[in-house]
C-alpha cells in the first residue's frame, strides 16, 4: 500500500506541538499513524524545517538503471545511424547493440525509446499509430516470389533509373541496378544478373510498367515471353494498387533515404557502387522490422529456397508454348520443324528439351537452361549465342 502523504500544515503543527498534546486524539483527527507523527517530530527537532519537506522514496541506488556510458552509446549509434541515412528507431538500436557486445547489458526497446525522449531525440507524439494491413500476403520460401519495381533517381548528369528486385519471403535484396532506360530487354537483363546469384523463381511480381508487362495493352513484353520461357509465372497488381508490391517499394522508400545522405553520384558507374553497397548492408547488417528484426540474409537461409523445374509457361491465344524433345547433333545443333539451333558441341550427344512458340525457344539439358533466345523468322539457321539473349 501506498504511504499517506501528510499535508506540509499537519506537519507543522507536528513539530510546533508541545508535550502535553493528545497524541493518539491528534492522530485520529487528522488521519495518520502514531509511528508518522513521532517521525515527523524527529525530522523537525534534528533538522528544523528542513526536516518538514518530503523526500524522494527512490532507492538510492538500482542495480538495474541502466549506466552513463550505456546512454552515452545510444546516443551515439544514434547519431551514426541517422546521419548514415538509416533506420534509427529504438528497436534498431537495441539490435546494433546487441551485436556490437561489450560486456553491457543491452537495455531493453522501451529503455532506449525513454533514453532518447530525456536526450531531445524523440518527441512522443501519442496521436502516432503504425498502419496494419488487413490482408498480408508472404510466399512460403525463399524463391517463391520476387518482387519488382522502378523508381526515379538523380545524378550530377541527369535523371537516371534504379531497378529493383526483392525477394518476397526473406526480402533479400537480389539486384539492384541503376539504369539510364528500364527498358524491357534491360529488365531482363537485371532480372538474369539475379538469378544468375540466387537461382531462378516461381513467379514474377511487378506493376503495369511497359518494362515488365504488356497485359493492360492487349500484348505481351519481351520480360514477360522470356520469364514463360523459363518457367517463371509473370504475375502484375491490379491498376493504382501499389499496396500489392508493397515490399519493394518499402524497399525503394529506405534505399532512397540513404541515397539522400550520399554524395551525388556523377554517374552511373558511381550510383551502382552506392547500390552495390547499401545492398550488402541491407541483406547483411540491418535488422529488419517486417520479418522478426532478423537480417534478410538470415530469413533467406532458415528455409530451402523454391526450385523452379524449368518448365515453360504456355502463353495464352494462338501463341502457344510447344515442348520438343531432340538429340544434340555433332556439330552443336537441334533441329526444329522450321529452325536450326546452334548451342555448342559440348553439348553433342546430349538429350535436349525445347520450349518454343512462334517467337521464342528455351533449351534445356539435363534440367539447366543452355539457352534462351528470340527466333529470327527470316533465318532457318538460328546461330549460337551467349546462353542470355542480347
Amino acid at each position: 500500500m501506498a504511504k499517506k502523504v501528510v499535508s506540509m500544515d499537519v506537519r507543522m503543527r507536528i513539530a510546533v506541538s508541545s508535550g502535553e498534546i493528545n497524541v493518539a486524539a491528534f492522530c485520529r483527527d487528522y488521519g495518520i499513524s502514531r509511528q508518522t507523527f513521532y517521525e515527523w517530530k524527529r525530522r523537525y527537532d534534528e533538522f528544523g524545517e528542513a526536516g518538514l519537506v518530503e523526500r524522494s522514496r527512490a532507492p538510492r541506488s538500482n542495480s538495474r538503471r541502466t549506466s552513463a556510458s550505456m546512454e552515452d552509446r545510444v546516443v551515439r549509434l544514434r547519431k551514426e545511424l541517422v546521419d548514415a541515412g538509416l533506420d534509427a528507431g529504438a528497436s534498431t538500436i537495441q539490435w546494433h547493440l546487441g551485436r556490437q557486445g561489450g560486456g553491457d547489458r543491452v537495455p531493453s526497446e522501451a529503455t532506449i525509446w525513454r533514453i532518447l525522449v530525456r536526450r531531445g531525440f524523440v518527441v512522443p507524439d501519442p496521436r502516432k499509430a503504425p498502419k496494419v494491413a488487413l490482408r498480408r500476403f508472404e510466399a512460403s520460401a525463399p524463391n517463391e516470389l520476387w518482387q519488382t519495381d522502378c523508381t526515379d533517381w538523380m545524378i550530377a548528369t541527369g535523371p537516371v533509373k534504379i531497378l529493383s528486385f526483392l525477394d518476397d519471403r526473406s526480402r533479400v535484396a537480389l539486384r539492384v541496378k541503376a539504369l539510364e532506360n528500364a527498358t524491357t530487354e534491360a529488365t531482363w537483363l537485371t532480372f538474369s544478373e539475379a538469378t544468375a546469384a540466387w537461382g531462378v523463381p516461381l513467379g514474377q511480381l511487378s506493376d503495369n510498367g511497359l518494362n515488365f508487362s504488356g497485359r493492360l495493352r492487349g500484348f505481351e513484353v519481351y520480360f514477360e515471353t522470356q520469364l514463360r520461357a523459363i518457367g517463371v509465372s509473370p504475375k502484375t497488381s491490379r491498376p493504382f494498387h501499389p499496396q500489392t508490391c508493397g515490399k519493394v517499394e518499402r524497399f525503394q522508400q529506405t534505399l532512397k533515404k540513404w541515397l539522400r545522405r550520399q554524395p551525388l553520384a556523377n554517374s552511373i558507374d558511381e550510383l551502382q557502387a552506392q547500390l552495390d553497397t547499401f545492398s550488402a548492408y541491407y541483406n547483411h547488417e540491418r535488422p529488419h522490422r517486417g520479418i522478426g528484426r532478423v537480417t534478410p540474409i538470415e530469413r533467406w537461409t532458415a528455409t530451402p529456397p523454391a526450385i523452379n523445374p524449368g518448365v515453360a509457361i504456355p502463353a495464352s491465344g494462338p501463341n502457344r508454348q510447344h515442348q520438343s524433345i531432340t538429340t544434340v547433333q555433332a556439330n552443336g545443333t537441334i533441329v526444329l520443324t522450321r529452325y536450326t539451333i546452334g548451342i555448342g558441341t559440348k553439348w553433342a550427344g546430349h538429350t535436349a528439351t525445347v520450349h518454343h512458340d512462334q517467337t521464342h525457344a528455351a533449351v534445356y539439358i539435363d534440367s539447366q537452361l543452355v539457352r534462351a533466345l528470340t527466333l529470327d523468322p527470316t533465318k532457318r539457321y538460328q546461330p549460337s549465342k551467349p546462353t542470355q539473349p542480347t
